[in-house]
């Protein structure tokens, strides 16, 4: 079975898939600037849009002082965890996030870090339930936009840009979707009636749900 993952894959990734039974194409979807920024004082509460965002929050933060933390992602926790960041709460997707703050941190102010093409859920629930942050830009996304020859009967989606870069020249709707969350399989049913979502919002979690769903059909 003809596989596409639309980010670059380990070795170690790619072997496991193809001893499934995978035959594995990959690419990265996006091109990522950290952006260079000073982390304001007054910033004591911190939420992070993804991965990224703490990637280029951490690069910002030489000093590694302490801040209380709010992430999209188990990788972004992780990542600010081992950075020596207290995290306090971790959302599925940034609407799944915005509502922990709002349930149980509504009285804090916040300084949320995110790239150019973030999605608007989580700023809009903020601002609706009058939750005060200041939003400060971490990083850049370009989107690539290949084209395949190959019809492929399965991909793997990251983010919903990621949806956006394959469809964006090729047609293919014949095949099955595996989504990173609940999020970018809103954005892969547009193109595609066939999708699953991964335990866990890890790029592991979607060779799993993928592997999983071979093994099914």
């Amino acid at each position: 079975m003809k596989l596409l993952s639309t980010k670059i894959l380990s070795e170690e990734q790619v072997s496991r898939l193809t001893q499934a039974g995978f035959e594995v194409s990959h690419y990265d979807s996006l091109t990522i600037a950290l952006l260079d920024f000073e982390i304001p004082e007054a910033a004591t509460h911190c939420i992070f849009s993804s991965q990224n965002a703490a990637k280029a929050f951490v690069e910002n933060n030489p000093g590694i002082k302490l801040y209380e933390v709010y992430c999209v992602g188990e990788k972004a926790a992780l990542l600010l965890e081992e950075n020596g960041q207290k995290v306090l709460e971790i959302g599925q997707n940034a609407a799944d996030l915005a509502q922990k703050i709002i349930k149980n941190h509504k009285n804090e102010q916040f300084y949320y870090f995110s790239g150019n093409l973030r999605r608007p859920e989580l700023p809009q629930l903020l601002a609706q339930n009058q939750v005060v942050f200041h939003e400060v830009p971490a990083y850049e996304t370009q989107l690539n936009y290949p084209r395949f020859e190959t019809a492929f009967e399965t991909v793997l989606y990251y983010s919903p840009t990621g949806v956006q870069s394959y469809h964006k020249n090729n047609q293919n709707t014949n095949y099955t979707a595996i989504c990173i969350g609940e999020t970018t399989r809103s954005e892969a049913v547009k193109f595609t009636t066939h999708t699953a979502t991964a335990l866990h919002t890890t790029v592991d979690g979607v060779l799993d749900a993928a592997i999983q769903h071979l093994e099914k059909a």
